[in-house]
């Protein structure tokens, strides 16, 4: 697979390969900040106790177990396209009755229309075929999130950046562009897929430009909170 790749079975592959590792290196590779990201991000939704809500790329379940603990009475979705991740996601979760997941592209949601009161994503939409390659396919899969969400529904995007401080941004940029990619290549016996990471956030927009892609795309921007200097970022808009 290339760096960066439009074909959804790859990136499924790729990830269906490190399933095993995934939770140990994301919270190794974070020094567990990973676990607090998501947990500040679910905590800024503005929606009910018996809320339906729809976690794109939902990997192993982190985020969507994250809001559960927060809102046990919730309904979650999880969609993702890697099967092995989602066999992982259903052990964790077996606890709550009121979580599935189901195999799927999040550019094309198996959702009806307008039924959920909430979509959120972590670290996956840039995952999105073609989307880190070229901005302008990110539109289509923000228009697809607006189809599934009723009038004033809220989507909840997380998402790595690029620090924007010239010296925080330098010390960042060695770590995650060669410390990263070794950690995890030794750990996982995967170094293409760690070597992917930083390259898709490397090539992929600008908190602010998923701002104006919201805003496009039939959203009001709400709120957008940086972690860390801009090391990770989440925007929680409302549909319009």
């Amino acid at each position: 697979m290339s760096s960066l790749n439009k074909d959804p079975d790859c990136i499924g592959a790729m990830f269906n390969r490190i399933a095993p590792f995934y939770d140990f290196l994301n919270h190794l590779l974070s020094s567990g900040m990973d676990l607090w990201w998501r947990y500040r991000s679910v905590r800024s939704l503005q929606i009910l106790e018996k809320a339906l809500v729809i976690d794109v790329a939902t990997g192993t379940g982190d985020f969507a177990l994250s809001l559960l603990r927060l809102k046990p009475c919730v309904k979650v979705i999880g969609i993702d396209i890697a099967e092995v991740m989602l066999k992982r996601a259903m052990i964790k979760g077996r606890s709550y009755q009121n979580y599935r997941v189901v195999l799927g592209d999040g550019r094309y949601l198996p959702v009806r229309s307008e039924v959920a009161d909430a979509l959120m994503i972590a670290y996956g939409i840039r995952n999105m075929p073609g989307a880190a390659e070229d901005p302008k396919e990110l539109l289509p899969i923000i228009r697809e999130f607006r189809r599934v969400l009723k009038k004033s529904g809220e989507i909840l995007i997380l998402e790595f950046s690029i620090p924007s401080t010239p010296f925080f941004r330098s010390m960042y940029l060695f770590y995650f562009q060669r410390l990263l990619p070794l950690l995890g290549g030794l750990i996982s016996r995967d170094k293409e897929a760690y070597s992917y990471l930083p390259t898709s956030v490397k090539h992929f927009i600008s908190p602010e430009d998923m701002v104006k892609t919201l805003e496009e795309g039939g959203f009001k921007v709400r709120q957008l909170h940086r972690f860390l200097g801009g090391v990770s970022y989440f925007v929680r808009a409302s549909k319009v």
